[in-house]
């Protein structure tokens, strides 16, 4: 860890935050890198979210001054506790000191919860039991804060897209995303986006993520 007598830079910058780039710090010890990011790399793609990961152990003041330079350039920051890792504690304490955005996220199966601070307990967290729940929740909080960037030939092409999904849904009731996706030639995270904006006006949906089915609605 960083002696005591470093010092970190976090004076506010001149230089603007990137409009789609949010950082995310977790702990590589607890937690399955590849299935983990797998979560982030799909709402990316959908959400056109570039989400940037400290990959080194903080164990310089070189390291630390870029982690903060990646805090400061980005629209908000994750700070997944799970299992109360030093360098996220740090990095976390290091937002907060800078006065940055930040939203907690953490699995509670994993996590003493009784040893989560009282001045952390107010902060917004996304709370998940597994990657597909995270997914979910990353979802839900970036369609709030950093939506899809929206322009007329965009629109267009959205508004497109769901109807071509409708009128496959209507024939042929009761499949999911990974066939609908091949089916309208597209991703599977543009169809999912496409989908999502329709479940509710003019598509039903039953079962659980991985297993979700589309009717058309009565």
């Amino acid at each position: 860890m960083p002696s005591q007598d470093t010092f970190i830079d976090v004076s506010l910058s001149t230089q603007a935050k990137k409009p789609r780039q949010v950082f995310v710090a977790y702990s590589y010890r607890h937690i399955d890198k590849k299935d983990y990011r797998r979560a982030f790399e799909s709402v990316g793609k959908a959400f056109d979210v570039d989400f940037v990961f400290a990959d080194e152990k903080i164990s310089s003041l070189h390291i630390l001054q870029k982690i903060a330079n990646y805090i400061r350039e980005s629209q908000f920051g994750i700070y997944d506790i799970t299992a109360w890792n030093p360098n996220v504690t740090l990095e976390l304490g290091l937002a907060l000191g800078m006065g940055e955005r930040v939203f907690i996220s953490l699995n509670p199966e994993q996590t003493e919860m009784s040893d989560v601070p009282s001045d952390l307990k107010g902060v917004d967290r996304l709370q998940y039991k597994s990657f597909t729940s995270l997914e979910e929740e990353l979802e839900r909080l970036i369609s709030q804060i950093l939506p899809p960037p929206r322009n007329e030939e965009a629109e267009s092409f959205l508004s497109r897209l769901q109807d071509k999904i409708v009128e496959l849904v209507t024939k042929t009731p009761n499949i999911g995303v990974t066939t609908i996706a091949p089916a309208v030639g597209v991703n599977i995270e543009l169809a999912k986006l496409a989908i999502r904006n329709e479940v509710g006006v003019r598509l039903s949906a039953t079962g659980n993520t991985r297993g979700t089915k589309y009717f058309p609605k009565l």
